[in-house]
């Protein structure tokens, strides 16, 4: 590919001191089964071997771009950088410490191409410890309705996971807010007010949790800044909604399973159904609106009814009688697969400590 051709990709990949996993992050890009990509990478002040590895595949492979910041600038800021070079029809991303399956561009192109309609897309995603010993899978919201509705209290796509279609960044203007070190939900929020999502059923990156990742260096931290950007969405977007930041946290929380909210569940539960009866009324209900629904409930359901039972747990299951009269059969078919997950999920933070 010659440089001044446009690619069909171009690939984002922040680097920050990535030395120990940066050689195989570059290798599953530059090895993908569609070679038509850019590879930019944002050296963000790096003190460690990061920028020889780089200039190493740079001298073999001329589709590595490297932009040198001149001090360290944080991971929105390098991302802002990334999408002000990126020249391709469509942009991914990609972590310096993770691995792209071969596959990975191939398949969501053949989707985006297929697809007009949807200008984001993303996918599942393992997870492996430092030694690339699987330790869990995270699923994603395939259907557009589900992703908009997940987005309200979390991220819909696992970041780096994405391709989406420039035109769209660039028609909107839309950028990561350099203030926050880690503002996907933000970007997420305002990319998904013009754009239709999707995240396909195969997982095709491999996620690497360590202590210096960004899970682990900023999901603590960001907690306080993301129920903030949840409060404010939620008033822009529900203007007649009656909902305070507190509740926000408190739904944040017991959603995470954060054991601070253990015995606030009943209470985050009826703020859930609120915030989706504002939410609903803003869609024409279609089969994907009833399946939706059906998970709605079933996640106030299992906040509200997981024993101790807790003051206001009736009140909310009133509400889902209101909402899906028919619930309680699909929650008792759920049921054991909701205690399985959540097995799952405690086995897996543990695996992190």
């Amino acid at each position: 590919m010659e440089n001044s051709s446009k690619p069909m990709i171009s690939v984002i990949m922040p680097v920050y001191n990535a030395d120990k996993f940066l050689r195989e992050a570059v290798e599953s890009i530059l090895d993908q089964s569609l070679s038509d990509f850019e590879l930019i990478a944002i050296d963000d002040g790096s003190t460690d071997s990061s920028p020889e590895i780089l200039e190493s595949f740079r001298q073999k492979d001329p589709r590595l771009i490297i932009h040198r910041n001149p001090s360290n600038q944080g991971m929105s800021a390098s991302l802002n950088t990334g999408l002000a070079l990126a020249r391709g029809k469509y942009i991914a991303r990609m972590d310096a410490d993770d691995i792209s399956l071969p596959e990975r561009f191939e398949k969501q192109v053949a989707f985006l191409e297929t697809h007009p309609e949807i200008d984001i897309v993303g996918t599942p995603l393992e997870m492996v410890d430092e030694r690339g010993k699987t330790i869990g899978r995270l699923s994603a919201p395939r259907e557009n309705l589900a992703i908009h509705w997940t987005n309200i209290f979390s991220v819909a796509f696992w970041h780096p996971t994405i391709l989406v279609r420039r035109s769209i960044i660039v028609d909107h203007k839309i950028q990561y807010n350099a203030s926050r070190e880690v503002s996907e939900l933000d970007f997420f929020a305002r990319l998904l007010e013009y754009a239709h999502g999707s995240n396909l059923t195969e997982s095709l990156y491999i996620y690497r949790i360590h202590s210096g990742s960004n899970i682990s260096r900023f999901q603590r931290a960001n907690m306080d800044r993301k129920s903030k950007t949840i409060f404010a969405n939620l008033q822009k977007h529900f203007p007649g909604l009656s909902i305070s930041l507190e509740q926000v946290v408190c739904v944040s929380g017991a959603l995470a399973g954060r054991p601070a909210m253990f015995w606030k569940r009943a209470e985050a539960a009826d703020t859930y159904l609120r915030v989706w009866q504002a939410f609903s009324e803003s869609y024409t209900p279609d089969p994907d609106f009833y399946r939706l629904r059906t998970n709605v409930v079933m996640t106030a359901a299992k906040l509200a009814l997981y024993p101790p039972f807790q003051p206001g747990s009736l009140k909310v299951v009133r509400m889902i009688f209101e909402i899906e009269p028919k619930w309680f059969l699909s929650f008792l078919r759920k049921f054991p697969v909701m205690v399985s997950t959540k097995i799952q999920t405690i086995l897996i933070r543990h695996n992190r400590k």
